[in-house]
């Protein structure tokens, strides 16, 4: 029969360091790593969606924002999705991970409430967002 003592070691080798569990521990052999990542290529931008507006249907108390069309020329942007920003329009916006295709996205807003500020971002295929400018819905 031993000693009943076991001895466990864990080296981290990347970063040259051993842990020992009831024994001496011995620093590990640190290896040098190189990366063979290249730098992705800088994608472009889609344009920011225009013509931001919205309507009001108090009986449903819903909004509904809409913008202009994708124009014909326009490659890149594959959908959109909306952003609430706050409680300013100066503030960060938070992006819904929801996804539109169309020209129009709707939310409820009771009347009376703090206004509501909405961006429209355009979504490229590699997720690059284009923000369209802050629209101020009061009702």
């Amino acid at each position: 029969m031993g000693s009943g003592v076991r001895t466990l070691r864990i080296a981290a080798v990347s970063a040259g360091l051993a842990l020992t569990l009831g024994a001496t521990a011995a620093p590990a052999t640190a290896h040098t790593q190189r990366s063979t990542a290249t730098t992705p290529a800088r994608t472009a931008a889609a344009p920011a969606p225009t013509g931001l507006a919205y309507t009001y249907d108090a009986a449903g108390q819903t909004v509904t924002v809409t913008w202009n069309p994708q124009d014909p020329a326009d490659t890149l942007t594959r959908n959109y999705r909306p952003g609430l920003c706050g409680p300013t329009p100066q503030d960060p916006c938070f992006i819904a991970p929801h996804v539109i295709l169309g020209t129009s996205y709707s939310f409820k807003k009771a009347p009376g409430t703090a206004p509501a500020y909405i961006k429209i971002y355009a979504e490229t295929a590699t997720h690059t967002l284009t923000g369209s400018q802050t629209l101020t819905v009061t009702v």
